[in-house]
């Protein structure tokens, strides 16, 4: 009894922020912009579909942001470089690729809120593999315009561009590996599962991938987006994704999520790459743990752990091909890596260590928490914010890590994998 009138207590709190969303015009990012993107038809060309989302973009991001002035995201992200930064994109194979010579396809899906430009560091390094590779990244509906573009998306449609994206590789490409990045890993997962006969895909490499969401509360989200449309609202400082979470969204999320019902499939018989921080505050990396132990193929896998103090990589279960590797460093004020960085180089132009955009939303209520957050690059750490105590890691303020200090090693060891040769 006590457990279903908590619940209900959270469901009355949530249902009662009503009151706040309703009051007040919305910014033009909270309504949609007219120009969000969907999935194209599946005949449309690859590069048709390029071009048409980069038009549709372009118009969402100067008729909506502009209106703010000529670089909304702050004088180093004019239009342009905030376009090429949400644009999907394909990288295709060099000049040195022979006539016949068999070429590989890699198809990157992105995580919720997010944009192509969170796998591109990724993207990069798989192309470089070999002259024959073929890069393509996909933008799933609802996003890379203006948060109020998703706030009637349905996870349908992130499979119908997923299932467009494989089949755009169909002809010009020998095998296919689908590379996801949180949601994104989801829907990988799931297309290969309901794909097993399909010998063009060669494997899966899944970063941060959401097999279930830590937070119960969670579960409310498909009923309560009937009722509040945002989680919160952020002014939207990210040139390269959107900061403010529409409920709607993360309903479908956790109705993917939920669906995909990992624990009743078969055991898969790709190859299977994972990483994962042990402290990841976004998914459950326990059930991503399961996931990779009783359903990735046996002497086909390898788990990548990132450990930090106290996560749980000593609760592993030892079912082999899993490697654990310590990502603190004090001399850089690192005390882990977080969901939300896993795939960023530390020497990223726009989320790396040293660069502009700082993750401190955790912050945002407290006006004076966050601009120090911004501010101080002495006693600021970098980590997940899950290590949080009272908002503080050691007494300390913590930015959300949005890099990877082992960024170029975990590429090393994918590429491994891949190859075939190191495990």
């Amino acid at each position: 009894m006590r457990k279903l009138t908590a619940q209900l207590y959270s469901l009355i709190f949530l249902l009662g922020l009503l009151v706040l969303s309703a009051c007040g015009d919305k910014p033009a990012h909270l309504q949609t912009s007219g120009f969000a993107v969907r999935a194209p038809d599946s005949d449309i060309s690859f590069d048709d579909y390029l071009d048409s989302t980069r038009a549709q973009l372009a118009n969402a991001l100067s008729v909506v942001y502009e209106r703010a002035g000529p670089s909304p995201f702050g004088d180093d992200y004019p239009l342009e470089r905030t376009l090429q930064m949400r644009a999907p994109y394909e990288i295709r194979e060099a000049p040195l690729c022979e006539a016949g010579e068999p070429r590989t396809g890699y198809l990157l899906i992105h995580g919720l809120t997010d944009s192509p430009y969170l796998l591109s560091a990724v993207a990069r390094s798989l192309a470089g593999r070999s002259p024959c590779s073929v890069v393509r990244s996909v933008l799933l509906p609802g996003h890379g315009t203006v948060p109020g573009d998703s706030l009637k998306v349905h996870r349908d449609e992130w499979r119908q561009i997923t299932r467009y994206g494989v089949d755009s590789f169909r002809g010009r490409v020998n095998e296919l590996y689908l590379v996801g990045y949180s949601a994104g890993a989801t829907l990988a997962v799931e297309y290969a599962d309901q794909n097993r006969d399909d010998s063009f895909l060669a494997g899966l490499v899944l970063m941060s991938p959401a097999m279930a969401l830590p937070d119960p509360n969670v579960r409310f989200a498909p009923y309560v987006r009937w009722f509040m449309d945002w989680l919160g609202t952020e002014r939207e400082r990210d040139a390269a994704k959107y900061e403010t979470l529409a409920i709607n969204a993360g309903a479908e999320f956790y109705l993917l999520v939920r669906e995909l019902g990992w624990r009743q499939m078969q055991a898969l018989e790709l190859p299977v790459f994972m990483v994962v921080s042990g402290v990841d505050a976004t998914v459950d990396v326990s059930a991503a743990a399961d996931f990779f132990c009783e359903k990735a193929p046996r002497n086909r896998r390898h788990l990548l752990w990132y450990s930090s103090a106290n996560d749980a990589s000593e609760q592993l279960t030892n079912c082999g091909g899993i490697s654990v590797e310590s990502i603190v460093d004090t001399e850089h004020r690192i005390v882990s890596v977080s969901h939300v960085g896993i795939t960023i180089p530390g020497n990223d132009p726009h989320y790396g260590r040293d660069a502009g955009y700082r993750q401190c939303l955790h912050y945002s209520a407290v006006a004076e928490r966050f601009e120090q957050c911004l501010a101080d690059d002495i006693e600021t750490v970098y980590g997940e914010r899950s290590l949080l105590l009272d908002g503080l890691y050691d007494g300390r303020l913590m930015r959300r890590a949005t890099f990877n200090p082992a960024f170029a090693s975990m590429m090393q060891r994918v590429d491994c994998f891949l190859a075939d040769t190191c495990y």
